[in-house]
């Protein structure tokens, strides 16, 4: 009996003595031993590391920022955190640890910042023990930005060539720029700009100040209503509101047209938005083409106004300038034609034919064509024929036929009064307009219109007629220009 408890003893003898031959082998052949060596890093290898901020997160202000990095072939228990690094204006909220498995095997570390300013920043490198060994892992260089959530909403003016204004960041009073233009511009050649707003949720008022002695006008709105969304999300993109096109008629230092927005913030309340005063000094052509050489950041803006010749049949089309020389009397010709066009109700057709035949012999090549008025006539004639029949219909009670003659006057009516907005349209021909933008003799701020050009007359005064051609527009003399209605 003594002999069988003595025996299964001695097998797990036997077994540990196998373990402890495996074990040995295994080390000498490098299985633990490399197992071991591959949780040690060098020094060399953690500064090739770098601990950067996760993506798809905001880089904001007084917010939590995740920076991780992952530390290959090391085992989490092998590896002790120290403290992190801190500098002005930043805290170090929590840091962790976690092994990671499958094809980037490791252990990622993970620490959060909160940076109360805005700025570059470059943290001191993170301290720690990777199998009792001191080790640095520098940080990546950092921007951080505003966070919208705390900001006030503010307009962001965009000029040619990517040059941007703030609202809140135009010189005041105690700035030494002060009362300085902001930049040089030429007299007669137009502003082209876009209003903005930035840390903003939804534009509540939108209005602005036309300037005097100059063409201003809206070339497009955006639809606010699109920004709804930014209400959950916060967001420091730039929204559009508006674009605008701005020609100065006179030299000299030119007040900014006083544009005023109100805008609610993230916060909830409503901010009303006043571009600070500044100005812009307009120069002659000339004092710019003979400065001291140095390159305008706005030069590149007045290529598409030198050269005529780029203008494309679209622009002609929608009522852009041509350049062609063109004499009173082939104005007056021309404005015949297109009166003809206009009025005559037989030879419609024909009319266009000898109208646009004329105007590619005298250089003019244009899609614009006249309001027929024999659209009127017969749109006209389709309403009191639908009536008639409506109220013949009606007394004989003849429903369908009522409903169909009720249809047939309902559209005939939608068209007469479109036709009828046409008709009431007053434009005439450009013999070489010289417009200003106030009806004055003595107004030395002029612009022109060359001959040949068609243009609408929008308002009468006397002597005085204001025309528009495209997005220009301004007061000329009566007699420069040849009626067509």
């Amino acid at each position: 009996m003594e002999k069988q408890r003595i025996k299964p003893g001695s097998k797990s003898f036997r077994r540990l003595l196998k373990i402890g031959f495996l074990s040995a082998l295994l080390w000498q052949t490098g299985g633990w031993q490399g197992a071991y060596a591959q949780s040690i890093i060098t020094q060399a290898q953690a500064n090739a590391l770098s601990i950067s901020p996760a993506e798809n997160q905001s880089l904001y202000t007084k917010s939590d920022i995740k920076f991780e990095v992952l530390i290959p072939n090391a085992q989490s228990n092998s590896i002790i955190l120290q403290s992190a690094p801190t500098i002005p204006n930043v805290t170090m909220r929590t840091m962790r640890k976690t092994q990671e498995f499958g094809e980037n095997e490791g252990t990622k570390i993970e620490v959060w910042f909160n940076f109360e300013k805005k700025g570059d920043y470059k943290l001191p490198p993170l301290s720690l023990l990777i199998s009792n060994r001191r080790r640095t892992i520098p940080f990546a260089p950092v921007t951080i930005t505003d966070n919208p959530e705390f900001l006030s909403p503010r307009v962001v003016l965009l000029f040619p060539d990517g040059v941007t204004f703030y609202s809140d960041e135009i010189p005041g009073p105690k700035d030494k720029n002060f009362g300085k233009a902001l930049f040089d511009w030429h007299k007669g050649e137009t502003i082209p700009f876009s209003v903005c707003l930035q840390y903003a949720v939804q534009l509540v008022q939108f209005n602005w100040e036309i300037p005097t002695e100059s063409i201003f006008t809206q070339t497009k709105t955006y639809d606010i209503l699109e920004i709804k969304y930014r209400e959950k999300r916060y967001s420091d993109e730039l929204i559009p509101v508006a674009d605008f096109e701005w020609t100065s008629l006179a030299e000299g230092e030119k007040s900014f047209p006083k544009i005023r927005l109100t805008a609610t913030a993230y916060n909830g309340y409503r901010n009303e938005i006043n571009i600070p005063d500044f100005t812009i000094n307009f120069i002659p052509k000339e004092e710019a083409e003979t400065d001291s050489g140095e390159p305008d950041i706005f030069a590149a803006s007045f290529d598409a106004f030198d050269n005529a010749q780029k203008i494309s049949e679209n622009e002609i089309a929608a009522g852009n300038l041509h350049e062609s020389k063109i004499s009173l009397s082939e104005c007056q010709q021309l404005a015949e034609l297109r009166r003809r066009e206009r009025n005559d109700i037989l030879g419609w057709k024909s009319n266009i034919s000898k109208r646009t035949e004329y105007e590619a012999k005298i250089g003019i090549n244009t899609s614009i064509a006249e309001f027929y008025m024999g659209a009127f006539y017969f749109f006209a004639l389709i309403v009191l024929l639908s009536l008639s029949l409506f109220i013949i219909f009606l007394k004989k009670r003849m429903v369908l036929a009522a409903c169909l003659s009720s249809a047939a006057l309902f559209f005939g009516l939608i068209f007469f009064i479109f036709v009828s907005v046409q008709k009431v349209k007053k434009y005439g021909i450009s013999t070489g307009c010289k417009i200003s933008s106030i009806p004055e003799e003595n107004a030395k701020a002029e612009s022109s219109i060359g001959a040949g050009n068609r243009v609408q007359i929008t308002e009468d005064a006397g002597q005085w007629i204001y025309i528009q051609l495209g997005e220009t527009g301004g007061w000329c003399k009566r007699d420069e220009v040849i009626f067509i209605n």
